[in-house]
């Protein structure tokens, strides 16, 4: 089967192709799918799988037509792109078939390929490495986050709520009509927990409204939605709290770590957590500060299908975090975010490429023993047992996509080891760069 393909070029990824089979090949190939079919179909008069060649082709014409192009035309594709060494990066869209036992099979497909590329000068690489000191004010805002993770919540008792504290309340929210007339029920007796941070009383009405409240005490208030309607509440207090932080000592440094006896102990081991932290930081910049160097150097288009996938696959973990968290975001500023994801997943899918490329040219495999200890890894994070995970990625396919990833984090990892890096001090954070 050699078919005649005109390949025409839309982009460096997605190619337009004619493709046109000898009708001698058609003919051969559907000679076996009516053979198939006089041995699989029923035919009154005939005993199963006795059917005559020539009642098969007068019953079954549409049938074998469909037989045809779901046997044929999957295998000319595969002839096409693995005589031209494509690596397809998405379902090829096939349109304008014909196909009759007298004439050749046309179609016209367009296929999204990954970009063909050799990567040059990526040994001996220069960086710079720029370290920032850690600063006083980073190690008091780490231990201003432990005091607010370990506060307690205490009962308010004999005032009203105010800045600062915490109420708890069941609320009925309706939406009415300007002359009153209730459209729908918004809430019914729901429970929610407000926080009076002097930020949600500046900028959030409701905030402001339960400002005041006593426990056991209920109130009534209208408010605008975001429909133009009004949305009346009705709240009842049922909790008002407070935090109660502890107080910065000695005490507090045993609570919150097994390693320091005094705040000045813990104070150090913060030093020394932030001090790694911004290794780990200055050597992710370097990595970036490489691979960027490399796309720069090496011009070429990301399959607009993968970036398109990447993009929403991301867009969509952030939608669920919104929504775990309550959060919503206007129309406008949700689009802001969409071009910017798209803009990072179309490079990020060119890093993947070019990482690729490397791992091809440098023969970088990975050992089973590597697998196994990435699978426990993610499992320890995910408080999975290995095996589970494992059996889980086996059954989705993901084990090579795992794979693929190490491969690329070595490949990377070849750059980096061959690489001239100067190291400097960065300015203290919170400074101009």
């Amino acid at each position: 089967m050699t078919p005649k393909v005109e390949v025409r070029d839309l982009s460096e990824c997605r190619k337009e192709l004619f493709i046109e089979l000898p009708v001698e090949d058609v003919r051969v190939e559907l000679e076996k799918v009516y053979s198939d079919l006089a041995r699989r179909m029923t035919v009154p008069g005939f005993r199963p799988g006795r059917v005559p060649l020539s009642v098969a082709k007068q019953r079954f014409k549409r049938e074998a037509r469909e037989e045809l192009n779901r046997r044929l035309i999957p295998r000319v594709l595969e002839r096409v792109v693995s005589a031209r060494r494509w690596r397809v990066a998405a379902e090829p869209e096939v349109s304008e078939i014909t196909v009759s036992e007298t004439e050749p099979l046309r179609m016209r497909a367009i296929i999204e390929i990954f970009p063909e590329i050799e990567v040059r000068g990526y040994r001996g690489r220069r960086a710079v490495k720029r370290v920032r000191p850690v600063t006083e004010l980073e190690i008091h805002e780490f231990l201003e986050r432990l005091r607010e993770a370990h506060a307690v919540l205490v009962p308010v008792e004999g005032r009203p709520s105010e800045i600062g504290d915490i109420v708890t309340l069941r609320v009925t929210a309706d939406e009415v009509e300007a002359e009153g007339k209730v459209v729908r029920r918004v809430l019914e007796r729901q429970e929610m927990t407000v926080e009076l941070t002097p930020e949600a009383v500046s900028e959030d009405p409701f905030a402001r409204e339960i400002v005041g409240l006593s426990s056991g005490e209920e109130k009534s208030f209208s408010l605008p939605g975001d429909s133009g309607r009004t949305i009346r509440y009705a709240v009842s207090a049922l909790e008002v709290r407070r935090k109660e932080i502890p107080e910065l000592d000695d005490e507090f440094a045993q609570t919150v770590s097994q390693r320091a006896e005094t705040l000045e102990e813990l104070r150090a081991l913060i030093r020394q957590e932030l001090e790694r932290r911004h290794a780990e930081e200055a050597e992710a910049e370097v990595r970036e500060q490489l691979l960027d160097q490399l796309l720069r150097e090496h011009r070429f288009e990301a399959p607009p299908t993968v970036v398109e996938r990447v993009a929403r696959e991301r867009l969509q973990r952030l939608a669920r975090s919104l929504a775990r968290a309550g959060d919503e975001l206007a129309s406008g500023e949700w689009e802001q975010i969409a071009r910017r994801r798209i803009e990072e997943a179309a490079r990020d899918v060119r890093a993947m490429i070019l990482l690729d490329r490397i791992a091809e040219q440098e023969g970088v495999e990975v050992s089973e023993a590597e697998l196994d200890a990435e699978i426990t890894r993610r499992a320890a994070q995910w408080r999975m047992a290995p095996s589970e995970l494992k059996s889980r990625l086996t059954k989705e396919g993901g084990l090579d996509t795992i794979r693929s990833e190490i491969r690329r984090r070595k490949a990377l990892e070849i750059i980096v080891a061959t690489a001239v890096v100067e190291t400097e001090e960065a300015p203290p954070q919170g400074e101009d760069q």
